[in-house]
């Protein structure tokens, strides 16, 4: 994994699904690059939501400071809510990646009750065919009929810290409930506990090149 690209549906969903690999690969030498497919922006009376664009790009820009992520600014933002497949859009990001030399794609899980989560999935996963990793993530733990059962961890006891501020830097709208990074950061230390590490990340790879 030399050549990395995270891409979310929403500004933080990187973060809190993968930000402390991020910040492990990219102290390790490897050009990590993270790209957001929508505005994120969010209204809701009853959730009590009003997450904005702006604020929540300034503070994408914040997070990849810490984590050592380039962040790409997409050309080609939609809708929060309102993201399908898109032949143009996976051409677009397909282009992106044979102009990175990217071997290494992280995205959504496809299975989650968050609909722009799902179409992420189906337009990333297209678009990143032809590299050597393709390796899945849940950024929220909406329940469904399918189970999101990681077989791939990567320890990042040494970089939790940098995940915490990483999250920090968004705005409290982005922390649901009050509690979405604290339980983030939590089944972060249940997953290192089932691995003998502090904290992990977990994934599900669709495909994973193991060079010899």
């Amino acid at each position: 994994m030399k050549k990395i690209l995270a891409v979310g549906a929403h500004f933080d969903d990187v973060e809190l699904a993968a930000a402390g690999t991020l910040n492990y690969l990219s102290k390790n030498g490897a050009k990590v690059f993270k790209l957001t497919l929508t505005d994120n922006v969010t209204k809701s009376k009853n959730l009590k939501l009003n997450v904005k664009f702006n604020s929540s790009k300034k503070s994408s820009q914040k997070a990849c400071k810490i984590l050592g992520v380039n962040e790409i600014q997409n050309k080609m933002i939609k809708k929060c809510t309102f993201l399908k497949y898109d032949t143009v859009l996976m051409q677009y990001l397909e282009k992106i990646i044979y102009d990175n030399k990217i071997d290494t794609v992280f995205t959504h899980y496809n299975e989650d009750a968050n609909k722009d989560h799902v179409a992420c999935h189906e337009i990333v996963t297209t678009a990143a065919r032809h590299c050597q990793n393709i390796i899945t993530f849940k950024s929220n733990f909406y329940i469904t009929n399918k189970n999101f059962s990681p077989n791939f961890f990567v320890d990042i006891s040494k970089n939790i810290e940098n995940k915490i501020k990483s999250l920090n830097c968004y705005h409290q709208e982005h922390n649901r409930n009050n509690s979405l990074f604290e339980s983030t950061i939590e089944r972060n230390r249940v997953w290192g506990m089932s691995n003998h590490v502090k904290y992990a990340e977990a994934f599900l790879p669709i495909k994973l090149l193991q060079k010899g």
